[in-house]
């Protein structure tokens, strides 16, 4: 997205091409590349890295099973024949099986950034700075947490003891983290009217919020856009295409998904999310299945009445142009419902099939960011059905050097 981006959504299309420089490759964990990683972001200044866990990490880690069951219960019985066709009508039921099947063990993984990944981590920058620390929040999957993690980090960054005008930052977040950090990139470009809005959206919550209160205040006696941006580096690992970045509000960005391309169309574009079948989302046949599912229309609605009011208006602000792709109104069937029923039913369809037109253009890359690495990290990368790659400490040193080399490269050219 471009500079004054005020917080707007970023569109579904079926790029042509790319929009930032992308790569496309198979990787194995021996690519690592040879570089010291401590010694290299020492002299780049950076002071701190902050990691920061994603959304799918728990009961049901997409997000998506209520919201297909909410969608499909909506429909009258004379149209579950149209869902099957879809595949759609169980998958509601199938996810929450899915998720039973997994063990402990594998979500102890890749579920989140546990210590022993930030010690290892640690052992490689192979001395005491840069500093390494994780930052913990609510996880909802919905606009409401998302806005609440940013507000926490930034106020978070505005803590940290390095100056802003001449230390850097190195953020690295799984899943939605990466919207979280999207969202950050708008209040640091802190557009006084686009910041004011955000503030506004958060209603009752943020009134009553002391971590929203400061985060505005320390926003409105700093200057536009914020110091820290200057200094902010940025990597993203299986972040769902949602929220757009403001250019003024971070250094450097990096964007990696695990991704295979798909027989018949472009290499970086994903396999729709929906349809698929069962055993091409455990299998990761496509890559992160995850991540080209977690788009717009797959929120979770808050359960505390306020925190729905907020949550709807920062949807208001935030899906403001993000637009709708055409959808087929008409239906006989429907048309001989009772008033009532047919208006519900037909709003129903119609978001259906907005999410699936969505699903469509193969959401992989971003609007914006300086580059875009779409890696097939192999066949036996299925965990949380391609999602937790990112997070296995085998694939640290690969990670770790091929992110710190490219920040030298962007720093240092």
């Amino acid at each position: 997205m471009p500079r004054q981006n005020r917080f707007r959504h970023q569109s579904y299309v079926a790029w042509g091409q790319p929009p930032i420089p992308t790569k496309v490759a198979t990787v194995t964990r021996e690519q690592v590349a040879e570089i010291d990683v401590g010694t290299t972001l020492r002299r780049l200044r950076i002071r701190t890295v902050i990691f920061v866990h994603g959304t799918f990490v728990g009961d049901d880690p997409f997000g998506l099973a209520q919201r297909l069951d909410e969608l499909s219960e909506s429909v009258p019985a004379m149209l579950r024949p149209a869902l099957k066709v879809i595949a759609m009508e169980a998958w509601g039921h199938v996810l929450r099986g899915i998720n039973q099947r997994i063990s402990d063990k594998v979500f102890g993984e890749v579920g989140s950034f546990q210590d022993e990944y930030l010690n290892e981590f640690r052992r490689l920058l192979g001395g005491d700075a840069p500093s390494v620390e994780r930052f913990d929040w609510s996880s909802g999957n919905n606009h409401l947490s998302r806005a609440e993690a940013a507000v926490e980090l930034f106020n978070r960054l505005t803590d940290l003891p390095p100056d802003a005008i001449r230390d850097r930052v190195l953020l690295w977040g799984h899943s939605h983290a990466g919207n979280v950090f999207a969202l950050l990139t708008n209040l640091l470009a802190n557009d006084r009217a686009a910041v004011l809005k955000f503030f506004e959206a958060g209603g009752s919550i943020a009134e009553r919020s002391a971590a929203w209160q400061t985060a505005r205040q320390r926003l409105a006696a700093a200057p536009t856009p914020h110091p820290l941006a200057k200094g902010l580096n940025i990597v993203t690992f299986g972040t769902p295409v949602r929220y757009g970045w403001d250019r003024d509000g971070y250094a450097r960005l990096l964007h990696v998904c695990n991704h295979r391309p798909v027989n018949g169309q472009r290499e970086f574009l994903a396999k729709p999310a929906m349809p698929q079948t069962l055993d091409e989302i455990v299998q990761a046949k496509f890559g992160d299945w995850v991540q080209s599912m977690g788009i717009a229309g797959t929120d979770l609605i808050p359960m505390v009445q306020d925190e729905r009011a907020a949550d709807r208006a920062l949807r208001e602000l935030l899906e403001t142009d993000l637009g709708l792709p055409e959808v087929d109104t008409e239906n006989s069937v429907i048309d001989h419902l009772l008033p009532m029923v047919r208006d519900k039913v037909r709003a129903k369809l119609n978001e259906l099939q907005v999410l699936l037109n969505r699903w469509r253009s193969g959401p992989r890359v971003p609007s914006d960011g300086d580059a875009a690495w779409l890696f097939d990290y192999g066949t036996d990368e299925i965990a949380l059905f391609g999602h937790g790659v990112y997070m296995k400490r085998t694939w640290l040193p690969f990670h770790a050097t091929r992110v710190t080399e490219w920040l030298r490269q962007t720093w240092e050219p």
